[in-house]
């Protein structure tokens, strides 16, 4: 692989994606952060207005604030925030030193008669993939392929060989 086409690898796919990991990991741990504050002062505030609840006003109002962290609750389980601000910045963390791997030749960039740049490609990308397979619709994909797979193993046993065996049959 030439120079020229490296570089445009690094800046293009490489610093680009780490970025991207970076910069995604800050904003999911934000939002993690940020409702799970709310949802501890309303959580904390509901037993309080209930204590205090002699008028109907206070009841509605407690009423409110529980619904609130109810749907607090189930974005959180539904956005899955904090899942995603840690597979973000393990990606992230398994991105940056490859780069350093790459200039002072440690590890496999240090063997003899490596190609380096195809090496460190191959090896981003595997990072990069590894953190793709964990979306629910990549998931669900290898799972019904899996599924089927087993499926199929399990209940054809043909002969792909094309011999015939002693019964005759294919």
């Amino acid at each position: 692989m030439d120079s020229e086409t490296f570089k445009e690898y690094l800046e293009k796919r490489y610093y680009d994606q780490l970025n991207y990991y970076e910069k995604s990991s800050g904003r999911n741990q934000k939002k993690y952060k940020n409702f799970q504050w709310v949802l501890i002062i309303l959580s904390a505030l509901t037993p309080i207005l209930a204590a205090l609840n002699e008028d109907f006003k206070l009841q509605f109002l407690v009423v409110i604030v529980s619904a609130i962290v109810a749907i607090l609750t189930t974005g959180l389980k539904t956005f899955q925030y904090q899942e995603l601000w840690a597979n973000y910045r393990a990606t992230c963390e398994q991105l940056k030193p490859e780069i350093h791997y790459y200039n002072f030749n440690v590890g496999p960039y240090g063997m003899p008669g490596v190609d380096k740049e195809a090496l460190f490609i191959s090896r981003v990308e595997t990072i990069l993939d590894k953190e793709r397979q964990g979306w629910p619709p990549a998931k669900k994909i290898r799972d019904d392929r899996s599924l089927g797979e087993k499926e199929n193993s399990g209940t054809s046993t043909a002969n792909t060989t094309g011999t015939t065996d002693e019964t005759g049959s294919e």
